[in-house]
């Protein structure tokens, strides 16, 4: 439930457009041939879709995976896990009766790995799978697509699986590629950012980190020195910091800083600035017209995590079946907006000559300088 939850958590993805006559004959077609079915005792691992309501359920009725412009469906795995505990307590028997039926003697490597691949392979055929879950959102008239979870081998089980089935590769959302599909750059800051982040590269997502530090360094500039407010589609969004940030060391993320309480983290976080660190996770507040929202983005740019949205009412009725989806759709959409709006802002600076003789003198000089004024959600009751 992580994109439905109170507290939503997701990756974001660019979907191509899909070529078909009929959109949404070739889905209800490719979901239907990839929906989840109940494996055999003798698999270890089972995937496919289910629906967006009970991923237990995979028929797809009356096509529920369609609301509005969206589809929504969930993609399940099953997996056999045997625990490690298990598994060593296990070998530990195996191996003392080896050593009963050959008088004592210990088996050499090998015959220790043999026991225990035997064992593993004992353990998970009679291991019960494990069900899990990650809700997906597609937007084909926006090109966007939302997998309810950060976990690595979670995104890419799905899409592995998605891709198969559908014979269309979405496109990871982190830093560059985000500018790239979703932001309307020039030609010029197009060439640029290349320069700066190969995409070719195997290593891209965690070589662009830099990309993204500076971004939410600048968001953090921004708020205390621009006011935080920017255009976002037809409306104002403010944007303020949360009570929590991460600063690491350039190039080393295990050795982490975490910075929180709105009385003395903001200089905390400078004082780490100033030595040289950066900002690695921040939370941010935005205010858009009546609505409210938390979310905490790390240096990929990849994930929301978090993702507080205005209070929903428990129930819409049977009259409007889809009408809380419809409204948290609307909630998120209204937070990308305002993403789009800010990385685009931080871009035409970032993206031009002027960054390293004007912009990163203006930073360094307010990071010196400090900031005693309140921004944070508390200064704001």
């Amino acid at each position: 439930m992580a994109i439905a939850s109170s507290s939503a958590t997701f990756t974001r993805f660019f979907a191509p457009d899909l070529e078909a006559a009929d959109f949404w004959s070739l889905v209800d077609e490719k979901l239907r041939g990839g929906a989840f079915a109940e494996p055999d005792d003798s698999a270890i691992e089972a995937a496919g879709f289910a629906s967006w309501e009970d991923f237990f359920d995979s028929n797809f009725a009356y096509g529920s995976y369609r609301k509005a412009e969206y589809v929504a469906f969930n993609f399940r795995l099953d997996q056999k896990k045997v625990p490690g505990m298990v598994l060593n307590k296990f070998v530990r028997q195996s191996v003392q009766k080896f050593r009963d039926e050959n008088n004592g003697k210990w088996p050499n490597r090998t015959e220790k790995q043999q026991i225990r691949e035997s064992m593993q392979e004992y353990l998970l055929s009679r291991a019960f799978p494990q069900p899990c879950s990650s809700e997906v959102v597609w937007s084909p008239a926006r090109n966007w697509m939302i997998l309810g979870t950060a976990s690595s081998k979670m995104v890419e089980a799905f899409l592995e699986y998605f891709e198969r089935q559908f014979q269309l590769y979405p496109v990871a959302l982190y830093h560059a590629p985000w500018a790239f599909n979703m932001l309307a750059l020039t030609a010029a800051q197009k060439d640029f950012l290349g320069s700066l982040v190969s995409l070719k590269s195997p290593t891209a997502l965690n070589d662009g980190r830099f990309l993204g530090s500076e971004f939410l360094t600048w968001v953090w500039y921004y708020i205390e020195r621009l006011g935080g407010s920017i255009q976002a589609g037809d409306k104002i969004a403010n944007v303020h910091l949360g009570d929590r940030m991460v600063l690491v060391l350039p190039g080393d993320r295990k050795e982490r800083v975490v910075c929180t309480t709105q009385a003395n983290f903001l200089h905390e976080a400078r004082t780490g600035l100033r030595q040289g660190k950066v900002v690695d996770e921040a939370q941010l507040f935005f205010i858009i017209g009546e609505n409210e929202y938390f979310l905490t983005l790390d240096s990929s740019l990849w994930s929301v995590k978090g993702l507080k949205t205005p209070k929903q009412l428990p129930d819409y009725g049977r009259e409007d079946p889809d009408g809380r989806f419809l409204e948290k759709m609307y909630f998120i959409e209204e937070v990308f907006a305002a993403l789009d709006a800010l990385f685009i802002r931080f871009l035409a600076e970032r993206l031009t000559p002027g960054w390293e003789t004007d912009s990163l003198a203006q930073l360094q000089k307010w990071i010196d300088e400090g900031d005693t004024t309140p921004v944070g959600p508390a200064a704001r009751i």
